[in-house]
């Protein structure tokens, strides 16, 4: 198993979640969250409205500005088509997918303010029996290759890399190799490792 670093992610806002939740539990209520509606006048509605108005307004929060990595617009490249762009809030993360033109393989690139380099590659492979050949497929593909000929090229990278993470996994459908490193230099010779 490789080992992970502590992110440098924002803590979560957990609290301000839940009074969004409950604010708009408040608006709801007229939606018929309550279990005896009897116990509502004609003007309850409009008042639950009001109240949940009032409530919404107290919890607008002026959101900070983006760090400048996320703020830059997403690379181009003439092999890709730009599919989608989209925020990860909770985590201040811009993420976006693209297409290969010629392939169609589909990439995912997220900008964080985040020294942490993350690359990782993930392919189909279904099933048809529990012989477990995309796990031992996993572990072949981790055993050299022609440019890189040592016999555990993986266990060479754990011991001899700046890596931060570095291992694979293999579920019942994909098989992901993910690595990261916040040396650049390093980080890019471990995804040229990967990718041979």
């Amino acid at each position: 198993e490789g080992s992970q670093s502590a992110s440098r992610r924002p803590p979560m806002r957990h609290g301000l979640r839940s009074l969004a939740i409950a604010a708009g539990a408040i608006a709801g209520a007229s939606g018929g969250l309550v279990s005896r509606p009897h116990a509502f006048s004609a003007s309850a509605p409009a008042a639950i409205s009001r109240r949940a108005s009032s409530v919404h307004a107290s919890v607008a929060i002026s959101k900070p500005p983006l760090p400048e990595v996320v703020e830059r617009a997403p690379a181009t490249h003439p092999a890709f088509e730009l599919v989608r762009v989209e925020m990860v809030d909770e985590y201040t993360i811009k993420v976006a997918t693209y297409r290969h033109r010629q392939s169609g393989a589909e990439v995912i690139s997220a900008q964080a303010d985040d020294e942490n380099k993350v690359f990782g590659i993930a392919f189909r492979t279904p099933v048809e029996d529990s012989t477990g050949v995309p796990h031992i497929l996993e572990h072949s593909v981790l055993c050299g290759s022609a440019k890189y000929t040592s016999k555990e090229p993986f266990t060479e990278l754990l011991k001899g890399s700046l890596q931060t993470f570095l291992n694979a996994f293999t579920y019942p459908d994909r098989t992901c190799y993910p690595v990261a490193s916040c040396n650049t230099k390093d980080f890019y010779n471990l995804v040229n490792v990967y990718l041979d």
